[in-house]
C-alpha cells in the first residue's frame, strides 16, 4: 500500500507541512524508520526531529525550524495508531464454530460469533455478536460474554463471570477464579471459603496474558469501562477497578480494594487490601499503598508518599553517612567539653 502524506493528513486529521507528494508505505519506529516511512515524535524525541530519516514525522506541535515532512495534529501518537491500523489491519476471522469445540445445548453462542478449535462453553453461557474465541478458550456455567469480545487461547472465564462489549482477553487470563479466602482454626489450619460472587468486566476493558481477576466472596468484583490490565497483574476478590484506569505488569491487588477512575498503577505496585484510592493518583514502580490514598496526585515509595516528599527524603538519604560522620565528631567534641570541666 502507497499513500501521499496529503493522505495520511487527511486520515489524522492533522495539518501537513512540507512535500505533500512524499510517498509513504508503512509505519516505523522513530530509530529504524527510513524514507519511505511514517513515525511519530513526542516529548523528548521531538527534540531531535532533525535526526530522524522517516519520510513523514507526525508531532504534537510545530518546531520553531525543521527540514522535515511534518503533520501536526492533536495527539501524536493517537495519529500514529490510526496510521498502524491502515497499514496493517488485523486479519478478520470468518464467524462459526469449529467441528472440535465443545458447546452445551443449553449455551447460546450468536451466529455472528467465531468459535475455533477445542473451545469449551459450558451450560447457560451466553456468546455475543462478533466476538471470537481463540483455541482452547473455557467459558463457563452461566457465563455472558458481549459483543465484539476478543477471547485468546488459552483464556478461562469462570461460571456466572459477566464480559461486556468489546472486551478483550489475553492468552491464559483467568477471570472468575475462587477468591484467596480461607477460615483458619485454632490448630492453625487452612480452611477455604467459597466464593460465592462473580467478576464483571465493563465494556472495552482489556487484561493481559496470564493476569488473574478473583471472583468476589458475595457480590461481585468489578473492573470498569475502559481500564487496561498488563500481563501478569492480579486483583483479589471484591476489589473495584474504576473507568480508564491503567495498570502495569506484576501489579497486585489485595482483597476488597476500592480504586477510583483514571488511576494509573506503575509496575509491581502493591496494595493491601480493604483501602480506598480517589481519583486521578499515579503509582510509581513497586510502589507500596499500606493506607487509603484521599488526594490525587503522584506518590512513590513504601509506604506510599507523595512523589515531592519521597524525593526531599531520598536526598538525606543519599547524606546519612557524611551526617553520621560529623555527628560523631560532635558526639566526640561534647565529650572532651565535659572532660575538661
Amino acid at each position: 500500500m502507497k499513500k501521499t502524506a496529503a493522505e495520511l493528513a487527511t486520515i489524522v486529521g492533522g495539518k501537513l507541512y512540507g512535500n505533500a507528494e512524499q510517498e509513504i508505505v508503512d509505519v516505523r519506529g522513530a530509530m529504524d524508520a527510513g524514507p519511505e516511512h511514517v513515525t511519530f515524535a513526542q516529548g523528548v524525541y521531538a527534540e531531535h526531529l532533525e535526526e530522524f530519516r522517516a519520510g513523514l514525522i507526525l508531532v504534537d506541535k510545530l518546531p520553531e525550524k525543521t527540514t522535515k515532512n511534518l503533520i501536526v495534529c492533536d495527539d501524536a501518537k493517537r495519529g500514529f495508531s490510526q496510521l498502524v491500523e491502515l497499514f496493517h489491519p488485523e486479519t478478520h476471522v470468518k464467524p462459526g464454530i469449529h467441528p472440535t469445540a465443545v458447546v452445551s445445548p443449553t449455551a447460546k453462542v450468536s451466529p455472528k460469533a467465531a468459535v475455533m478449535p477445542y473451545c469449551v462453553i459450558d451450560d447457560g453461557a451466553i456468546v455475543g455478536d462478533d466476538t471470537v474465541l481463540y483455541p482452547y478458550v473455557y467459558i463457563g456455567r452461566n457465563a455472558v460474554v458481549g459483543q465484539g469480545c476478543e477471547i485468546y487461547p488459552g483464556a478461562v472465564i469462570h461460571e456466572n463471570t459477566v464480559l461486556g462489549d468489546r472486551v478483550v482477553l489475553r492468552a491464559h487470563a483467568v477471570i472468575g477464579g475462587q477468591g484467596f479466602g480461607f477460615a483458619t482454626d485454632a490448630q492453625g489450619h487452612h480452611n477455604h471459603i467459597r466464593q460465592l460472587g462473580n467478576v464483571v468486566l465493563h465494556d472495552d476493558v482489556e487484561i493481559g496474558a496470564c493476569s488473574t481477576v478473583d471472583n468476589s466472596a458475595m457480590n461481585s468484583t468489578v473492573v470498569g469501562r475502559g481500564t487496561k490490565i498488563d500481563n501478569l497483574v492480579h486483583l483479589g476478590h471484591n476489589v473495584e477497578v474504576g473507568e480508564d484506569c491503567f495498570l502495569c505488569a506484576q501489579v497486585g491487588v489485595a482483597g476488597s480494594t476500592k480504586i477510583g477512575n483514571h488511576c494509573i498503577l506503575a509496575g509491581q505496585a502493591g496494595i493491601t487490601g480493604h483501602i480506598h484510592i480517589v481519583d486521578n493518583v499515579i503509582l510509581g514502580g513497586k510502589t507500596g499503598v499500606i493506607g487509603n490514598i484521599t488526594e490525587p496526585g503522584e506518590y512513590v515509595g513504601y509506604p506510599a508518599r507523595p512523589h515531592k516528599e519521597w524525593s526531599r527524603s531520598q536526598v538525606l538519604v543519599g547524606h546519612l553517612s557524611e551526617m553520621r560522620k560529623k555527628l560523631r565528631q560532635l558526639e566526640k567534641t561534647i565529650q572532651q567539653l565535659k572532660e575538661e570541666q
